[in-house]
């Protein structure tokens, strides 16, 4: 004959699942004691009871809000700490890995806010800090990244274009242009932003240029928000769209097909990652080289790429670029010679 559950082990169970709850809604603006007993089948009365042995001896700080609703004022319960979800020790451990990489990116100005509130939190309500071991890891764990010399300024203006991206609103750019090394002056309306490479991108519309323009965020000066001009998304933009075909973040429209030969010492590496999402293999070749195909713009962007592989690539088609490369290397070739002596 089974027994009934202790009414002690009933009250534990629902208490741990107030705090998930008030946890998860935190996010939203918290949850009020009659959504908490109509959720749970109690009374007003218990959960008000249940919320004081939650602070008191479970020691989990609540923070009460006082909001109005349909004229009605309500109180608002959530976690002062903020919303976490569950979530496991392994996977708490691979999310402050993540934040580690960004180190020295426009995302660094926040970082070491975020993890010491997230360890602290997992600390606190999810994991023992043993199984997490977050400082044991850092010392044990050496990231190779291209570093920003001056994260946290870049931060600052990476902060403002969000801001203008998620409000609508146009904001005045000071940009340096790295191929004529000028600084120009450009009111832009922002329509999202491209990461490649821990690099971030401006996709916004040039009111200038009357188009749309690409600017590498670590090249903008300042950025002045001009709040009271809102601008309209336009609906027929979609960004996944907008950069499908380009090979990294300049989107010319001009699409043509790249065939490029990779030799053995590379080929399992180009089997092995997606480049691009055109990315196919026409040939598996007796010698261990693969050829590769691409339909793509922004070749100019491809061409830096396929320079870094050396003599381990050979463009095959369109004949143009396969000329252009050509020259890219006699180009570096005279470099050197010319400067031999040195």
């Amino acid at each position: 004959m089974g027994t009934k559950p202790r009414k002690d082990a009933t009250r534990v169970l629902r208490l741990n699942m107030i705090v998930d709850y008030i946890s998860k809604r935190t996010l939203y603006g918290g949850v009020t004691v009659k959504e908490l007993a109509q959720k749970y089948e109690v009374s007003e009365r218990q959960i008000h009871r249940d919320l004081k042995t939650i602070q008191n001896d479970l020691m989990v700080s609540l923070i009460k809000n006082e909001r109005s609703l349909n004229g009605r004022k309500s109180t608002y319960y959530c976690l002062e700490v903020g919303y976490l979800p569950g979530i496991s020790p392994e996977k708490a451990t691979v999310l402050i890995l993540s934040l580690l990489q960004k180190k020295g990116s426009a995302l660094a100005g926040h970082l070491n806010d975020l993890k010491d509130v997230l360890v602290s939190t997992l600390f606190k309500y999810h994991c023992n800090p043993v199984e997490l071991a977050v400082e044991k890891l850092q010392s044990r764990i050496y990231l190779v990244e291209e570093n920003l010399a001056e994260p946290e300024w870049v931060g600052n203006i990476f902060t403002g274009l969000v801001g203008a991206l998620k409000d609508g609103y146009r904001i005045k750019i000071r940009y340096f242009a790295a191929c004529s090394r000028q600084i120009t002056e450009q009111v832009v309306e922002p329509y999202g932003l491209i990461c490649k490479r821990q690099n971030w991108y401006l996709v916004a519309f040039c009111l200038k240029r009357q188009d749309i323009r690409v600017f590498k965020v670590d090249q903008v000066i300042d950025a002045i928000p001009y709040t009271a001009e809102k601008f309209h998304y336009p609906e027929d933009f979609n960004l996944k769209e907008y950069m499908a075909q380009s090979w990294g973040v300049i989107s010319d429209g001009e699409v043509c097909r790249v065939k490029i030969k990779f030799g053995p010492n590379v080929a399992f590496r180009v089997q092995n990652i997606i480049y691009h999402p055109s990315q196919v293999i026409e040939e598996e070749m007796d010698d261990g080289s693969i050829i590769v195909s691409f339909n793509v713009c922004g070749i100019a962007e491809m061409k830096t790429w396929m320079a870094q592989w050396g003599d381990a690539v050979e463009v095959l088609e369109p004949g143009w670029l396969r000329e252009d490369m050509c020259k890219m290397a006699e180009n570096i070739i005279r470099v050197y010679r010319n400067n031999k002596q040195l």
